[in-house]
């Protein structure tokens, strides 16, 4: 089918250029000067298309635009998604400006006061004037790309296109407004931040350390459940040493302790604790730090003689998709982009995918850019003390809208250079992490104006891995894991701005809140140096893992302390990349990995946790025939039949089909609760919403004493907290299916994904048994127990998982071919073929090849749109 849109109109024209100049200005940040980009005119302005521009939509709904410069094909690429993706980037854009409230209601109301806290538009435009300023031609690609967009909406609020689905009266009944190119920037901003928010990681560890001290002296909140580290061990420098655990030997273990419980806490929670961090969880949920996978493995070990990667980007699930799938063609004529993959639908460009020569992939990497504190406030909050010097406090008044009911004030403190004072404007109070004559201020290294939108459009036109190593040191906010490869070699490459906090010897690292009063706490302005951020090729190793763990090995001993540097804390506990990188060894002592075998790493389903955890069990079990203190679990026919299921029958894999994978997941958040709760009853339920997979790895190092006094955590004796869990897995499969046996239940009949909508109705997705677990390389996390309770919840419903699945290999020219599946479709439109047509591929792990060359593309178009100058 071939559709020819008509040219833009002057009246449609003046009003683009009248939004473009719209953007407020603001003081570049610090950079080096990078040189004259060599464009002329105003890169502000954006007149008309040079020449006709051609979007060839593929029988997957992905968009192929083929322009004269790279201008031209931004302009389209605007167009396009705002075809399919306008009401969900207006909702994304709200909630970049916090104005959700405005057109969803009450229920958006805490969204936006974290993005009014964070400020998100004021530095996402300094970040576009420090853009434009230094990279006129790029910034110029933005204001393309905005007016793509706005001569669409031009068309829709003229009636000449259809009013999309959610603007409608039916819906939320309100009509789409023109965009800015600011936009884009600020959304970018509201990106970065949520792949470096720490602020429930640390909220959680001060509670904890102010309210159940005790706890810490057993859990050692770093340390990973299983250790295996990114950087590969030819480039690591050395970390401290981990301790011989204590406790380890089942007499230690298994039997019950004569000591004491630690004394009680000084401190007693406010009576809406639970409610109040409940809260700040759903309201953070839309910024929350998600892990991801990519691993490379370089040509000495794959079947065609050159690199594979693999990439599938954690995010959160929902419909449609918080990613596009995009390719941009300029290069056939003259131009520097031939760029194809995927990019956050609200900005401009690829984020993660390929161009004719390297294929680059990312996963979130957990430094630490983020520090909370405690300080004293004036009598009149003008200033506050930090650091033994006094800084003056901006305040603002902020006014959210609410839908169909009055506006909601609060007060934010600007402290420059140092942060944000809270003020009233977390949905809990500060009381909680900080003393009553203490006030709460938040830095974080994405305050100021920063790069990162130039380096993505320069990863994009990279010619080499080197090309491309010196766009992502460019990247100063969010912290990404990145990795890339090309016909030659492979490389895991990371840039951001992590505060450099000193030796860290001698004094805690921040990864709770400090003290404000004390200067070693205060930022110096200098951050790490490029051979303190994880950097490798491989050249011995000859593959390089990445899945949100830790880089370095620095928390293997569950010691900050005594490590060269500080970098993060809070990262994964290890469990996926420890499986991938088993699996990357098997594969390599057995023959020549192919891209089958890569795609099969993606879809494994392994549990290292039943790993760890069922080894227990079955020791535990054998002994209740003899030992008289477990009498009270003898004789019972279920239990054996469950044991028998989990420790002999079930294969270790979280697949839909599998009974023991459910009765697995019972036990284990049985156990977690039966070893964590007591000690953690004040914030128990806050662990498990926040990052289940952090209980799951506490509980799985208790139980096999790990910890050096794991027994504090265990006064009832291991063995007998095993068994009371195995009691409880086995009542509750009873009251939910009759019986524990297999034939039963099956884990996709409790667990799947959710695929939502924050406005719902016909954007909702619905709810779709799948594969994988919290600690799977198929990653399909869930909670198990109800809000601020312990019922366990009807369905296990995972909101988190991949976006999109990669795998990419090279041609005999070096060229990067890509197989890939995503959900639910491209589409945003639920009339259009394309809104679901891909989930149950990504569902069942199928793959389809990514057309890339003209012809791959011109044999998979199922329609041609041209848009006339």
């Amino acid at each position: 089918m071939l559709v020819r849109l008509a040219p833009v109109t002057r009246a449609l024209l003046v009003s683009l250029l009248a939004a473009c100049k719209a953007a407020e200005s603001g003081a570049p940040g610090d950079t080096e000067d990078t040189g004259d980009t060599g464009f002329e005119g105003d890169p502000e302005v954006f007149s008309e298309l040079s020449a006709p521009v051609d979007i060839h939509i593929d029988d997957r709904g992905v968009p192929h635009i083929y322009g004269e410069t790279d201008a031209d094909v931004f302009f389209a690429a605007g167009y396009q998604v705002a075809v399919d993706r306008l009401f969900q980037m207006d909702l994304m854009r709200r909630r970049a400006y916090g104005r959700g409230a405005e057109v969803l209601g009450a229920g958006k109301v805490d969204e936006d006061r974290i993005s009014r806290l964070f400020d998100f538009p004021r530095w996402g435009r300094l970040d576009a004037e420090r853009l434009k300023t230094e990279s006129p031609e790029e910034y110029h690609l933005f204001v393309a790309w905005t007016a793509g967009v706005n001569r669409r909406i031009e068309e829709i609020n003229s009636g000449a296109a259809p009013l999309p689905y959610g603007f409608g009266k039916a819906e939320l009944d309100y009509a789409p407004e023109p965009w800015d190119p600011v936009d884009a920037l600020v959304i970018g901003k509201m990106v970065s931040f949520g792949n470096s928010n720490v602020l429930e990681y640390e909220f959680l560890a001060t509670v904890v350390t102010r309210f159940v001290p005790a706890v810490l002296e057993v859990v050692q909140l770093p340390r990973p459940g299983w250790e295996v580290y990114t950087v590969p061990p030819e480039d690591r420098p050395a970390a401290g040493t981990a301790p011989a655990p204590s406790g380890a030997e089942p007499s230690r273990t298994s039997g019950q302790v004569a000591k004491n419980r630690s004394q009680e806490p000084a401190l007693s929670l406010p009576p809406d604790a639970k409610a109040a961090l409940r809260r700040m969880h759903d309201a953070l949920s839309g910024f929350r730090v998600v892990g991801s996978n990519n691993w490379a493995v370089d040509g000495r070990f794959t079947a065609s003689g050159k690199p594979l990667i693999a990439n599938d980007p954690h995010q959160p699930l929902q419909s449609p998709s918080v990613m596009y799938a995009i390719h941009l063609n300029s290069a056939d004529a003259g131009g520097k982009f031939d760029v194809a993959g995927f990019g956050f639908a609200g900005v401009p460009g690829v984020q993660l995918g390929h161009n004719r020569k390297i294929q680059w992939a990312a996963t979130t990497g957990f430094a630490d850019c983020m520090d909370l504190y405690s300080v004293r406030s004036a009598p009149d909050q003008a200033t506050i003390d930090i650091g033994g010097k006094t800084a003056p406090v901006a305040w603002r008044d902020e006014i959210i809208k609410v839908a169909g009911m009055g506006d909601r004030k609060f007060r934010v403190g600007d402290v420059e250079g140092y942060g944000v004072l809270v003020g009233d404007a977390l949905p809990l109070d500060p009381a909680l992490v900080v003393d009553a004559d203490r006030k709460l201020l938040i830095n974080w290294t994405g305050f100021r104006a920063t790069n990162e939108a130039r380096a993505f459009l320069r990863m994009g036109k990279a010619q080499s891995i080197d090309e491309w190593e010196q766009a992502v040191d460019m990247i100063e906010v969010g912290t990404f894991n990145w990795m890339a490869a090309d016909a030659t070699g492979i490389t895991y490459h990371l840039n951001t701005n992590v505060p450099d906090r000193g030796a860290p010897a001698g004094r805690p690292m921040p990864i709770r809140v400090v003290d404000g009063d004390d200067p070693a706490y205060v930022w110096s302005g200098k951050f790490l140096p490029g051979d303190q951020l994880p950097r490798s090729r491989a050249p011995q190793t000859g593959f390089i893992v990445t899945a949100n763990n830790d880089p370095w090995g620095f928390t293997g001993d569950g010691d900050l302390s005594n490590d060269p540097w500080y970098y993060g804390a809070f990262y994964d506990p290890g469990y996926r990349a420890g499986r991938v990188e088993q699996r990357l060894h098997e594969l390599t002592q057995a023959g020549k990995v192919t891209v089958a075998d890569m795609q099969s790493i993606q879809s494994d389903t392994h549990s290292l946790v039943a790993d760890k955890m069922l080894p227990v069990l079955a020791e535990v079990y054998a002994k209740v025939a003899t030992d008289d203190t477990l009498l009270a679990y003898r004789g019972r026919k279920d239990l054996e039949v469950l044991s028998d299921l989990l420790t002999k029958q079930w294969n270790r894999r979280m697949d839909r089909q599998e009974a023991g994978a459910l009765a697995f997941h019972a036990f284990a958040h049985f156990l977690v609760q039966r070893i964590l709760e007591d000690d953690l009853s004040l914030v128990f339920g806050a662990i498990m919403d926040a990052s289940p997979v952090y209980a799951l790895k506490f509980a799985a190092l208790a139980a096999t004493g790990m910890y050096p006094n794991a027994n504090e955590l265990m006064q009832e004796g291991r063995d007998v907290l095993v068994m009371e869990a195995l009691v409880d897995a086995s009542d509750w499969l009873v009251g939910e299916f009759g019986s524990v046996a297999p034939h039963r239940y099956h884990w996709g009949d409790r667990h799947g994904t959710g695929f939502r909508n924050a406005f719902g109705g016909e954007l909702d997705g619905g709810w779709h048994p799948t594969d994988g677990g919290e600690d799977t390389v198929n990653v399909s996390g869930s909670s198990f127990f109800e809000p601020e309770s312990t019922d366990v919840r009807p369905q296990f419903e995972s909101n988190d998982g991949a976006v999109f699945r990669v795998v990419t290999g090279f041609d005999s020219e070096g060229v990067p071919q890509a197989v890939v599946n995503f959900p639910p479709g491209n589409s945003a439109d639920p009339s259009s073929p394309h809104f679901a047509d891909t989930l149950q591929d990504w569902i069942e792990d199928r793959y389809h090849h990514y057309p890339y060359r003209r012809h791959e593309v011109e044999a998979a178009t199922r329609e041609t749109v041209t848009l006339e100058p």
